[in-house]
């Protein structure tokens, strides 16, 4: 079971190469020149081609490597195969002179693959690509389930948004950046600031609001989570990301009334 777990999540990264990249590109822009063997053939005549002409390592630094990454703009599916999807080669900043400083400095273990993984995301972003988990824990050598805490952690004490398939494709549980939307809309948080710190469009950021009012909205209603997902169309998810926040801002307002009660009573 533990065997086909790990096979099912990493097998499909080692599709992610030039020859799969090169493969796509020929079957996608010119049209029709013959069956997928006779594509991986002309593949594998370019690639030995490449390899007698290509400079390597011309403009990769000490420290840093390329990688192959999941071109933006793309829209993920589930029954949508790894191999199917657009790459774009980017150059990923393993170790640089601020990461020495930091072990000179006794920076946390936590903290110093927080500042790793949060630099190759960004990274890859600026280069026009998006890391998976399952990349940062191929290249970290590190399990999916701690990647996501590190990625948790430093969004919790951010409040920014690490750019990720999650986030950038909209899929999965990693959509934290709709639920901070609302977080910092509530904080008054104008939405040109409130699309900066969560890496989105500011139409983006007022989608993410409207929807986190609408939770609201139903929430004081009385409506449970499961009628809210029902009623909105939003994953239940999500909807329980939207209470949370209202929930906490509720609590606060509480705690302020009772704190100004308590002063006027004195």
């Amino acid at each position: 079971m533990k065997e086909d777990y790990y096979r099912r999540t990493y097998g499909p990264s080692a599709a992610k190469t030039y020859e799969t990249t090169l493969f796509n590109l020929i079957t996608t822009e010119f049209g029709y020149i013959g069956g997928p063997d006779v594509v991986k053939l002309f593949v594998k005549k370019i690639v030995e081609l490449n390899k007698q002409h290509y400079l390597r390592n011309e403009f990769v630094l000490p420290g840093q490597m390329r990688w192959l990454a999941l071109m933006t703009g793309q829209k993920y599916s589930k029954s949508k195969k790894l191999s199917d999807m657009q790459l774009v080669p980017v150059t990923l900043t393993l170790i640089n002179p601020e990461d020495v400083q930091d072990r000179v400095t006794k920076l946390k273990k936590s903290e110093l693959l927080e500042k790793l993984i949060v630099r190759l995301c960004t990274e890859t972003k600026e280069q026009g690509g998006v890391l998976t988990e399952t990349d940062i824990s191929i290249l970290l050598r590190l399990t999916i389930a701690a990647i996501s805490i590190h990625v948790k952690n430093y969004e919790k004490k951010t409040r920014k948004v690490v750019p990720r398939v999650g986030t950038e494709m909209d899929m999965g549980k990693s959509l934290t950046h709709k639920s901070l939307a609302l977080h910092n809309y509530k904080k008054k948080i104008p939405t040109s600031e409130n699309a900066r710190l969560i890496d989105h469009t500011p139409e983006s950021v007022d989608r993410y609001i409207k929807d986190g009012m609408r939770i609201e909205k139903l929430y004081a209603d009385g409506y449970n989570e499961w009628d809210m997902a029902f009623l909105t169309r939003l994953p239940i998810y999500l909807v329980k990301e939207y209470v949370e926040i209202i929930k906490s801002y509720e609590k606060e307002k509480n705690n302020k009334t009772n704190l100004e009660n308590q002063y006027l009573e004195k």
